[in-house]
């Protein structure tokens, strides 16, 4: 049981929850209607760390031979079984929200798969992984609402603030992880055009990102913390070292995830 749990990685499944219940407050939801989204994001989050798991077998035999599914605990049959057991029960549970939560979590299902099998080691690994961190501040809307009401909403802001912040994020990751992406033979955007290239490109997502901050609140006390975060983007644009600034901009978005629930409370 300890190594199945370990396979779900449950840490990263409640930050997805995190997200989601920011995505309600921001949608007004009342509680008696978390119950159900909470449960399907965190099966469909923990599927996706399994398939990840999954496909990540040979990698994982030399990087994290301790994992669950390279140390021999579970077999790659079982790991899979499971990841289909966990995606099916999100996806069922999340048709019993509304047909339009069902079909917006059955596209990130199908994602999450692609990502793990082709995506993950190319240059649209980041933008899939990018609208996942994402989505889970939209889902919300979707479960009293139709996909029109995405567009005038303040979680959808916060989503696009999310997407290109993570996006650059994880840009600049792969400029620090270039040796070792190559190794793998990986077909990330800083191999492809360049480390310099890449991480101008990196920048310039989360400058754009950034500049969204001004848009969803006019309180004082939103301005004053989305100023704070806009400075801080426009630091992290003048740090060389790719490391510092990749972490710093993950300080920067819990931050501004902080700001928006202080604004809606």
């Amino acid at each position: 049981m300890i190594s199945y749990i370990k396979l779900i990685r449950p840490n990263i499944c409640l930050l997805s929850v995190f997200g989601l219940i920011v995505g309600l407050f921001l949608a007004k939801l009342p509680v008696n209607f978390w119950i159900l989204p909470i449960l399907a994001v965190f099966l469909i989050s923990a599927s996706g760390n399994v398939i990840n798991d999954f496909f990540d077998f040979e990698i994982d035999k030399i990087n994290r031979p301790d994992r669950p599914l390279p140390s021999g605990r579970i077999s790659r049959k079982r790991t899979f079984i499971f990841y289909f057991v966990l995606s099916s029960i999100g996806l069922i549970i999340s048709l019993f929200i509304s047909l339009n939560f069902f079909i917006f979590t059955l596209f990130n299902s199908i994602l999450i798969f692609l990502y793990s099998f082709k995506f993950k080691k190319t240059m649209f690994g980041n933008l899939v992984d990018s609208w996942l961190a994402c989505s889970v501040f939209l889902a919300p809307i979707l479960i009293l609402g139709d996909f029109f009401g995405l567009l005038n909403s303040k979680a959808t802001i916060l989503a696009i603030i999310a997407f290109f912040g993570n996006y650059g994020r994880e840009i600049l990751k792969d400029v620090e992880d270039v040796r070792g992406d190559k190794i793998e033979k990986a077909r990330t955007l800083p191999i492809v055009v360049g480390k310099k290239k890449a991480t101008i490109f990196g920048k310039i997502m989360i400058f754009i990102g950034s500049i969204f901050l001004f848009f969803p609140f006019k309180k004082l006390i939103y301005l004053i913390f989305a100023g704070i975060c806009f400075l801080l983007c426009l630091y992290i644009l003048t740090i060389k070292d790719v490391k510092i600034a990749q972490k710093l901009i993950k300080i920067v978005m819990f931050l501004i995830v902080f700001s928006f629930l202080i604004a809606i409370i």
